[in-house]
């Protein structure tokens, strides 16, 4: 019945999360987005502008590495992302 369908198709839209409420606002940055927005300058520059002790510390240089070719920004922004997600 129709009712079946709705009710479905309401429960899928829920779980992928397409339904209202649940969806990312409109016009905010993808994840792509962020990534090209942070390089190892913008690392550095955080660094500076929080005043850590140590300054900017990289020890294993992740920050100068170019992860699946995608470019020094979008790995800089995956490990961020990474990393605050976890």
């Amino acid at each position: 019945s129709i009712a079946k369908k709705m009710a479905a198709l309401s429960l899928s839209t829920s779980a992928l999360g397409l339904a209202h409420g649940v969806a990312p606002p409109r016009g905010s940055p993808s994840i792509s987005m962020m990534a090209k927005a942070t390089g190892k300058d913008t690392l550095i520059a955080l660094a500076e502008e929080q005043q850590i002790p140590m300054g900017f510390w990289d020890p294993l240089k992740l920050a100068d590495k170019d992860f699946w070719s995608e470019g020094n920004d979008a790995t800089v922004g995956w490990l961020r992302h990474a990393e605050i997600k976890h």
